[in-house]
């Protein structure tokens, strides 16, 4: 029989032996029937259930690591670790500091503070909830370099060979159907901004009541001389009728799923176009009127959080809140 220290190598074993995967499973599972403890690591594996990683918070309830705004790995991230050494130690770099995890403590250290919380591994699948406990705050995303809480602003131009790059040019490629040539990416860093649009979300959430709420990344056609004052103020979404180039599906931001539409809206100077790629809470969503200054408008509840053009297939989404926005990367490329 496997000690418990070697039971994952049993697990992974079953899997690739096709022929004994049904036997070898059910005697591990047996195994970890009688030794399971409450808020212990669940060690059961299959080749089909998707895990997940939860951390314990002070309300004592169990949350998913993806439901802290200042989460800096994902249940994925964990798991892949996880296999590579189930008792193992890792230590990450974050925006907030050095945090090492222990999977055989079931602990995560923040290593400046000494701040600890238990984590655990588990197969549950049921996100009915999210995160609203107040020891949540908002921090700088894990991904942002050298941030100044200083400064209104920090924007950074994205290296070419950098997969953050790689991940925005294949997003742009693929779901905006850009085809002209990209010149620069850069990442737009704006706590203050960052911060509302995080408090919006948990608000709408509990509003709603509901786990979660519908978010996109869209693109916003523009002047080049616009983007300083959106990345300082955010998109003013209360624009007067006479500096609006239009209002077919309400007087508030528009946004598109596709590059390709919103560069009509983007001046060209000296032969480079610009688009800002925005983080933005679409939510529960109705066909918009030219005259809505809201999306509830024609509503007694306020039960919407955009208008858009075809509720069935959204392709332009209008805002009017700026606070559901988060604008993330500025976009320059050559028009064609």
């Amino acid at each position: 029989m496997c000690e418990l220290s070697s039971l994952s190598l049993c697990i992974s074993l079953c899997v690739d032996i096709h022929g004994l995967h049904k036997i070898l499973f059910g005697v591990v599972h047996l195994k970890l029937a009688a030794l399971a403890l409450e808020d212990e690591v669940e060690y059961m594996d299959t080749s089909e259930t998707p895990w997940y990683w939860y951390y314990k918070a002070k309300c004592g309830v169990w949350h998913r690591v993806e439901d802290d705004p200042k989460s800096f790995m994902s249940s994925d991230d964990l798991e892949r670790y996880y296999h590579r050494n189930p008792q193992g130690v890792i230590i990450m770099n974050t925006a907030g500091g050095e945090i090492q995890i222990n999977f055989a403590a079931s602990t995560q250290i923040h290593l400046k503070t000494g701040k600890e919380k238990r984590i655990k591994r588990s197969f549950q699948t049921d996100t009915g909830f999210r995160c609203k406990c107040d020891e949540i705050s908002q921090s700088p995303p894990a991904h942002w370099n050298d941030f100044d809480s200083e400064t209104p602003y920090q924007i950074f131009s994205l290296r070419k060979d950098s997969s953050e790059y790689q991940m925005v040019e294949r997003f742009v490629r693929g779901d905006g159907l850009l085809h002209d040539p990209i010149i620069s990416i850069k990442r737009i860093q704006n706590m203050d901004l960052w911060e509302l649009f995080c408090r919006k979300k948990v608000q709408l959430m509990r509003i709603r009541g509901q786990s979660d709420i519908k978010e996109q990344m869209l693109f916003h056609g523009t002047d080049a001389k616009n983007v300083h004052s959106i990345c300082t103020f955010n998109f003013n979404c209360r624009l007067s009728d006479k500096k609006r180039k239009a209002h077919v599906y309400g007087k508030g931001t528009y946004f598109a799923k596709h590059a390709s539409h919103a560069i009509r809206y983007s001046n060209t100077r000296q032969g480079t176009k610009v688009l800002l790629l925005a983080r933005v809470i679409v939510g529960k969503y109705k066909t918009g009127h030219s005259d809505d200054c809201t999306p509830n408008d024609d509503q007694d509840e306020n039960i919407h959080d955009s208008c858009v053009d075809d509720p069935r297939y959204p392709k332009i989404f209008v805002i009017f809140d700026s606070n559901q926005i988060y604008p993330e990367y500025v976009l320059e490329y050559r028009s064609n």
